[in-house]
């Protein structure tokens, strides 16, 4: 299966996690939380982060780009959800 029916079959079954596009907090506390795995964010699209760092699509625009790099800088800055001693 493409992956792109995969997404939209994920997004059709609400399996997939939906922000707005000005909630970047919460977006970012979702990805340290999880870690792993995709969101969708109105008007930009489908993203996936791994390792606690969101990345861009293949084909994303400059739009895209900006935002990936706009919640990167704050998961940067904030402190971790555990720390493992």
């Amino acid at each position: 299966m493409v992956w792109s029916k995969k997404i939209q079959l994920l997004m059709e079954k609400d399996e997939m996690k939906r922000f707005t596009k000005n909630s970047v907090k919460q977006i970012v506390k979702y990805i340290k939380i999880f870690f792993e795995g995709s969101l969708s964010v109105d008007k930009l699209g489908v993203f996936y982060f791994q390792q606690g760092q969101l990345t861009a699509p293949k084909d994303a625009t400059e739009q895209q780009h900006s935002f990936v790099s706009r919640v990167n800088q704050i998961i940067k800055s904030k402190k971790p959800v555990a720390q493992w001693d």
